[in-house]
């Protein structure tokens, strides 16, 4: 895991190193509100992160686990913060939460840790345990009183070993030195327990001096008042990176508490947008979006104009929502509407991705395709670009993975549970495929039933009562429509770069295909593409075409006939009983094979998605075994649902086809040649 200020200033110094190529003033011609104004690596001008608190029951935790997989997945945050209660009231899920979103979700964690009523002995052990997760972040705080005390007074201190959070900020760097970056809290309208802003700034300078590295502000509406106090800083000597604090309007009772509980000032413009619609939630959600991606804007852009801020990150508080900070960064540009799909969501509620894409043209801010603000069928993706075509892990022991077999695509967080035991990562090629033992599968159904849903939610999108194969057929078809967020084998929903064959795709499964995992083929598209690209600027990246499905001992045997007919394809078919002999159809069967390569300046040609024969038995096993976990234990013993499930699960075949050719096309040059045949496949089925 990196320290999150060695990633701002990289980020920092790479966007001034461009700056300086192309011009010293190419920051004056920027819009922050463009989304395609990238600076470097075809990011937006700016970064931005979450906060989230872990939930009191263990549903609740399983729900915001899936909510964090999905928002960062989406869309893309620099890290993700957790919260921690007065007195280490939660500290096992705040470090259960941490530990989640670094390991599985492959995004940098803020760990917040306060003093209130902590001792040394109590805050080193929260210390040794955040290590211990691999976290490096600590956000120092003293942190709220506790729970039915009165709140903070001028001079009040934490009533634990370390008064202030500088205190911690110097327990922290004299035990641990550089190994944890530490963020503080700033609080542009002062804190309670300070006579006056300026002492308040006094605390601030102690705690950078004691050895902060960055802040992140209080949330506020005054956007000159944010500006006034960093000013305050700069000229006071703070010149660290300054986060403003962002907390989207989510009612109107619950803005008039928190700003009046809190002591946050509301300018009057504000005031005068949310009266009239005060009674009215949803209509005050939309202006609050609308308000904060203006406050953030017009952040930004006084940055731009004057050095001396500095502000080029935004730090949300979400209360572990999701629509309304989707909301603002679709507002902003920093997220993209990609057409055309019908995707299913599973956010705050059925509705919410439709919902949140209305109104978005007549507000006139909207940069990410503004006709498609208006499309029911749209899917959200950020637009950062990706280092690798799959999400890296950010713990530290994964930092130089750069390989992994295409079977867990679509199934990543069980891939990085079943190595995370390895001493050693593929960083270039995958190497021996006998060398490194994957985990045993016996608590992964465990794992995973946060992400899957209840046993009656799997019923409602699997089937109350399926008793034809082709009941399991239209489930898979209604997947790759959009109509269902996820099936056992996909815990996303499908991804955009199969958005060109869709129809087909949906054609093909209810043909009795049942696709899992599919790639088109790429010939070198530029690595800043949306959908294709990844690696950075500057380079070339390929794939080729590959498609793994379920299918029927007969279909299994047409695809063999297929594969035959076209020399540069390959063929792997295993079926569940783990004695019976892998097929293998086509050229040189049997190595490992590079699916997706790119080809960059300055650097060996990277191959980060390979197919590798060994490695596939190994996977079959765990997709065999979702027919059983996932699916077939749904049903009662005796009954007809329960036997359909049992024989195909012990009947059919799991098959993977490659196609070597890359540059081969259908006639239409779309959907190529791989796809092109399985497609004629089917239609010769239902003819």
């Amino acid at each position: 895991m990196t320290r999150i200020i060695d990633k701002i200033l990289t980020r920092r110094s790479q966007k001034a190193y461009k700056a300086s190529s192309e011009g010293e003033d190419s920051n004056k011609n920027l819009d922050v509100s463009d989304g395609s104004n990238n600076q470097f690596s075809f990011k937006p001008n700016y970064y931005y992160s979450f906060e989230f608190f872990p939930p009191k029951t263990e549903a609740g935790l399983d729900n915001l686990m899936t909510r964090i997989d999905r928002m960062t997945r989406r869309l893309e945050p620099l890290f993700v913060d957790v919260t921690w209660g007065s007195a280490g009231s939660t500290s096992a899920r705040t470090l259960a939460v941490a530990s989640f979103a670094q390991r599985y979700c492959g995004v940098d964690v803020l760990c917040h840790l306060t003093t209130t009523r902590m001792t040394q002995q109590q805050l080193l052990q929260a210390l040794e345990q955040a290590k211990s997760c691999g976290i490096r972040n600590i956000l120092a705080l003293r942190g709220d009183p506790p729970k039915g005390k009165r709140s903070w007074k001028p001079g009040d201190i934490s009533g634990g070993d370390c008064d202030r959070a500088s205190d911690l900020v110097k327990l922290i760097k004299e035990e641990y030195g550089d190994w944890f970056g530490i963020a503080v809290a700033g609080h542009p309208e002062g804190h309670p327990s300070s006579n006056s802003t300026e002492e308040e700034l006094e605390h601030l300078l102690q705690k950078v001096n004691a050895g902060a590295e960055f802040i992140i502000t209080q949330f506020f509406y005054d956007v000159q008042l944010f500006l006034q106090f960093v000013r305050r800083c700069r000229a006071k000597g703070i010149t660290c990176p300054i986060l403003p604090g962002i907390m989207p309007i989510q009612s109107y009772s619950s803005f008039v508490r928190m700003t009046r509980y809190c002591g946050i000032s509301v300018p009057p413009h504000v005031m005068e947008q949310l009266e009239p619609v005060k009674e009215d939630d949803e209509a005050v959600k939309e202006i609050g979006c609308k308000i904060a991606a203006d406050m953030c804007q017009e952040i930004l852009t006084a940055s731009i104009e004057n050095d001396e801020y500095g502000i080029d990150g935004l730090h949300f508080y979400t209360l572990n929502l999701e629509r309304s900070v989707t909301r603002i960064l679709l507002r902003m540009g920093a997220i993209d509407l990609i057409q055309p799909s019908q995707v299913a969501t599973d956010t705050d509620d059925p509705s919410a991705l439709q919902q949140l894409t209305q109104g978005l043209n007549q507000a006139g801010n909207n940069k990410a395709s503004p006709t498609a603000a208006n499309n029911n069928h749209d899917t959200i993706r950020s637009s950062a670009g990706r280092p690798l075509p799959w999400r890296p892990s950010a713990m530290d022991q994964r930092s130089k993975e750069e390989v992994r077999p295409i079977n867990w695509a679509n199934r990543p967080k069980s891939y990085v549970r079943r190595t995370e035991d390895w001493d050693e990562f593929p960083n270039g090629r995958w190497g021996d495929a006998t060398s490194p033992a994957f985990g045993e599968l016996s608590d992964l159904a465990h794992f995973y039933s946060f992400s899957l849903g209840s046993d009656d939610e799997r019923r409602a999108m699997l089937g109350h009562n399926p008793t034809s194969e082709q009941d399991v057929y239209d489930v898979f078809a209604k997947y790759v429509e959009g109509k269902l967020p996820h099936i056992p084998w996909c815990e996303n929903p499908l991804q955009p770069e199969s958005f060109l064959i869709q129809p087909q795709l949906a054609k093909l499964n209810r043909a009795g295909f049942l696709t899992i995992n599919s790639q088109p083929a790429v010939d070198g598209v530029e690595s800043t593409n949306p959908t294709f690209g990844w690696g950075g600027e500057g380079g070339y990246v390929y794939q080729k075409a590959y498609c793994e499905c379920f299918c029927s001992p007969d279909n299994m045997q047409r695809l063999v006939q297929m594969v035959r007919a076209n020399k540069a394809m390959n063929l792997y078919a295993i079926r569940s009983n783990s004695s019976s002999e892998m097929v293998q159809e086509g050229i040189e069967v049997g190595g490992v094979t590079a699916l997706t390569w790119g080809v960059f300046p300055n650097r060996e040609i990277l191959q980060p998605t390979i197919f590798d024969p060994s490695t596939f038995q190994v996977w079959a096993e765990e997709a065999f075994s979702l027919w059983t976990t996932m699916w077939l234990n749904l049903y009662d013993f005796d009954t007809e649902s329960y036997s359909l499930i049992e024989t195909i699960r012990d009947t059919y075949y799991l098959v993977a086809i490659i196609d070597n050719n890359f540059l081969a096309k259908n006639n239409d040059g779309e959907a190529g040649a791989l796809f092109s045949a399985m497609f004629r496949v089917g239609e010769e089925m239902s003819t």
